[in-house]
């Protein structure tokens, strides 16, 4: 009777979710935790949550996830900001989607269980939203191509991650979920000077955007629009934290 009262704990410890956390850039992690986060580390949050930073696009993306799963990961959630591709969405929205689109136009739907977990504590607390996420393998810097995406793909928002994590998922047989704050609506410009001002990290070459401005001045609104919405997005991200806890209600 002893050794089977001490083994169940053990037994028990084997089916917890050790949830893995895909972060595109160093500021989007910074939502999650105060702890120092540094690109492509893996880093422990508790026990059972890991993040790892993993740049910007799918490929960095899919190597960071498959990371996770290599170091024991049982669960992957996408997290991050996102563009709007539909009006209604604005600074800070958080998009919750039951299906994710890659770029390859493939759909892989989000972990059903998980999903109502989450709306069910988040709703009525956040402009909350849950129609279909696509990824895109480049970033779409203007209003027209984020309407071409839209109609193609009947897509509320963009990122560049979440469709190669959801297909590694589906391929492991683990859960997937993604998490993103609407960062730039669907009105909003990225300007030229950040595109190459901002490194895969999300790092700013402070150099390179202040001889992009010189040249091209009249971005500096649309550059100021973009840190401001920025900054709301990562306030919408804090506040899931604090809502749902570091391991986001993955189901057990």
């Amino acid at each position: 009777m002893g050794i089977g009262t001490l083994s169940k704990p053990a037994e028990q410890e084997v089916i917890l979710k050790q949830l893995g956390i895909i972060v595109a850039i160093l500021g989007e992690a910074r939502s999650l935790t105060k702890k120092p986060v540094s690109k492509g580390d893996v880093i422990s949050l508790d026990e059972r949550v890991m993040i790892q930073v993993s740049g910007i696009g799918p490929k960095r993306a899919h190597t960071a996830a498959k990371t996770l799963l290599e170091k024991g990961a049982t669960a992957l959630l996408s997290w991050g900001t996102a563009a709007g591709l539909i009006p209604g969405l604005s600074s800070g929205s958080l998009v919750l989607p039951k299906i994710v689109i890659a770029s390859d136009e493939s759909i892989y739907a989000t972990d059903a269980i998980w999903h109502e977990r989450l709306c069910n504590r988040l709703g009525g607390h956040v402009d909350l939203y849950q129609g279909p996420l696509a990824e895109s393998a480049t970033v779409l810097s203007n209003p027209e191509e984020k309407v071409i995406l839209s109609r193609q793909s009947e897509a509320i928002a963009v990122d560049m991650e979440s469709g190669a994590i959801a297909k590694l998922a589906h391929d492991r047989e683990v859960p997937f979920m993604a998490i993103r704050a609407v960062a730039d609506p669907i009105d909003a410009i990225i300007p030229h000077t950040v595109l190459t001002a901002i490194g895969e990290f999300g790092e700013l070459n402070l150099r390179k955007l202040i001889k992009g401005l010189i040249k091209n001045p009249f971005e500096l609104f649309p550059l100021v629009r973009l840190a401001r919405n920025f900054r709301i997005a990562k306030m919408a991200l804090a506040s899931v934290v604090q809502l749902t806890g570091i391991n986001f209600l993955v189901p057990q």
